[in-house]
């Protein structure tokens, strides 16, 4: 019973979202081509580079899924720092959010009811939409490494992992320190971003359960616009920032914590789901 559920889920949600794929597809795109130019103008103003100075895909990864500069943080109510909003970052995970953000209410409204009758148990619905969503976000992650190592190897990046410094005063990093070998950190801490925003996105399903989906959206952008500004464990918007890791840079958060955070949170998502859509009344929105 639970794969009809799952595959009237996917018919019905899943394939119908590729217009939200398209504007990430686009996004990446422009990101790629924002890192190629603003790389260019940095090394034009430092002549004292090598002539042979070029980005590498790592350079690339980092620009699109790297974040903000954590120390950025102490501007927010101090002046040793001009006060910025960190757009782009906070755009890249809205994307992956805004994809799903009304999965539950949609598909609540569209329930098959005989379906839901013969289940016996509407946790299946929340388990479905569950599986819908992760496998959504992982689909929006995998397009957007894929986009950026495409556009980036297009407009000439290096094939290697390795971090150019020039890439942390172009995205205005220079207070991270990058450890020596980035190369063996640098896929796990681009999968800790993955998880931070399968996180991220699981949270605000839940909260959707409690409030309308564009009030639960707008309540997760505030917690990570916060992020930006508090590297606390709590703001765990943090780990989906490549440059706040401490297994790719010096004074970031700690790896191992995170994943035990983003654990707990996700399966308190799922759990709290369960029981919050279980005592929902679905079958009247489904006759409706």
């Amino acid at each position: 019973m639970f794969y009809r559920i799952f595959a009237l889920d996917v018919r019905q949600s899943l394939l119908g979202r590729w217009k939200r794929f398209s504007v990430a597809l686009l996004f990446f795109v422009l990101v790629a081509f924002a890192c190629k130019i603003s790389f260019s103008n940095a090394y034009l103003q430092s002549p004292q580079l090598s002539p042979f100075a070029a980005l590498t895909l790592g350079d690339f990864l980092l620009y699109a899924f790297g974040g903000c500069d954590g120390v950025r943080s102490a501007s927010l109510f101090g002046f040793d720092r001009p006060f910025a909003i960190p757009f782009q970052w906070l755009l890249l995970i809205l994307l992956a959010i805004y994809i799903n953000f009304d999965l539950t209410e949609e598909s609540s409204a569209g329930v098959n009811v005989q379906l839901l009758l013969r289940a016996g148990d509407k946790k299946q619905y929340w388990l479905s939409k569950i599986l819908c969503i992760t496998i959504s976000t992982s689909l929006y992650f995998m397009l957007g490494v894929i986009v950026t190592l495409g556009c980036g190897f297009a407009l000439g990046g290096v094939s290697s992992l390795e971090i150019d410094k020039l890439i942390l005063n172009v995205m205005n990093l220079s207070s991270m320190i990058p450890r020596e070998a980035t190369s063996p950190a640098f896929i796990p801490t681009l999968l800790m971003v993955w998880f931070a925003i399968l996180t991220i996105t699981l949270l605000q399903q839940l909260i959707s359960l409690f409030i309308k989906p564009i009030g639960s959206f707008l309540v997760v952008a505030v917690f990570l616009f916060l992020s930006a500004y508090f590297m606390k464990p709590f703001f765990f918007g943090n780990y989906a920032m490549m440059i706040r890791n401490t297994l790719l840079c010096e004074g970031g958060v700690d790896a191992a914590e995170g994943i035990l955070i983003l654990s707990l949170v996700s399966l308190a998502s799922i759990a709290g789901g369960c029981v919050v859509y279980d005592r929902k009344d679905i079958l009247s929105k489904g006759e409706s």
